[in-house]
């Protein structure tokens, strides 16, 4: 009887060595979650009423904004109108809000800049959610931070620069940011959903 012939295993690559390019991937992680955490707390403030300047929007037309590729589209309902602040000193007439209502419609809103937010609990909770999501952003860019390893275009590589952090303080602090931020965003979207029912 005759043995069928043995393959060789393929070796497993080995882990990039540390450099500059692993941690600034880690820092452009870090400024991205920034980013979101200033966006998050800066809508947060304007949609809880504490900054920009409150008013009422009244619909003038509304329409859908589709984004996604074909066979994944979502669309979200903005509204063109006229913007009329509650002390009466602001008023303009191509105040847009991403909002759903009927022509002639009113929401209240808070001017941010040339922009508007509409306000209250359920909008607050929205933006605080990207700051939650901001968590996890920064929770990517631990491993490239720690190690300084740079991923390439090897998925089995990432894992490998994931895995060599996993046991150690930093997979700690990986490890709750993840959780801390999946948690903390389901959460507010399930208040902001709650508040539109």
């Amino acid at each position: 009887m005759e043995l069928p012939e043995l393959t060789p295993l393929a070796t497993a690559p080995e882990l990039p060595r540390p450099g500059f390019g692993g941690r600034a991937l880690g820092a452009l992680f870090f400024v991205g979650a920034l980013v979101m955490f200033g966006i998050a707390f800066s809508n947060a403030a304007h949609a809880g009423g504490l900054a920009g300047t409150h008013g009422t929007l009244t619909a003038k037309s509304c329409y859908a904004k589709h984004s996604g590729r074909v066979g994944n589209r979502s669309s979200t309902t903005w509204c063109d109108g006229t913007f009329r602040s509650d002390d009466g000193r602001t008023t303009d007439d191509t105040a847009t809000v991403r909002a759903d209502l009927k022509s002639g419609g009113k929401v209240s809103v808070q001017q941010s800049g040339g922009e508007y937010l509409r306000t209250g609990p359920g909008e607050v909770s929205r933006w605080t959610a990207l700051f939650f999501c901001g968590w996890v952003v920064a929770a990517i860019g631990v491993p490239f931070a720690v190690t300084g390893m740079f991923p390439g275009r090897s998925a089995q590589i990432l894992m490998m620069i994931n895995r060599s952090v996993s046991g150690t303080r930093a997979g700690e602090v990986r490890k709750w940011l993840f959780l801390g931020g999946i948690g903390g965003a389901v959460m507010c979207m399930l208040f902001t959903w709650l508040q539109t029912q």
